[in-house]
């Protein structure tokens, strides 16, 4: 089972002088429910991440941990078909088959392949353990290719 604690949140959160309260009413989701992806006992989804990103005005890969530098939220849409996009052109730069990747997460081909065709927009989980293990930035895997998009 792949483990996802969001680092920084809780550090971050603080830093602003923000509570759990004030994070889950601007995400109009429980205390708990938020509090359980502040410790990593549940997982967010992709686009209540990119809310508290936004919200907290920081990165997707600094958030994680991915990355040590601190950089500022980039306006970002959630977009299966755009990460779908993305987490292919990475399997053939790699040139990774498939089957190397959903078996890493411990999925199925046809999960694997609705994310890559854009049908289903990846779990945030297992975008973080491709990125962690890949060295790949979120930000720019959830980010359009096409300037005009």
């Amino acid at each position: 089972m792949i483990y996802m604690k969001i680092k920084r949140l809780r550090e971050i959160r603080e830093e602003q002088e923000m509570t759990q309260k004030d994070i889950a009413e601007i995400l109009n989701v429980k205390r708990s429910t938020y509090a359980g992806w502040e410790t990593g006992k549940d997982t967010i989804p992709l686009v209540r991440l990119n809310a508290i990103c936004q919200a907290l005005d920081v990165s997707f890969d600094y958030i994680l941990g991915l990355s040590d530098i601190r950089t500022e939220y980039k306006k970002t849409v959630i977009n299966a078909s755009i990460i779908g996009e993305n987490l292919k052109e990475f399997r053939h730069r790699k040139n990774l088959p498939q089957k190397v990747l959903f078996k890493f997460l411990n999925t199925t081909s046809s999960t694997w392949s609705q994310y890559e065709t854009g049908k289903v927009v990846i779990k945030t989980v297992f975008l973080y353990a491709i990125c962690k293990k890949y060295k790949l930035s979120v930000d720019e895997i959830l980010s359009s290719k096409n300037p005009n998009a």
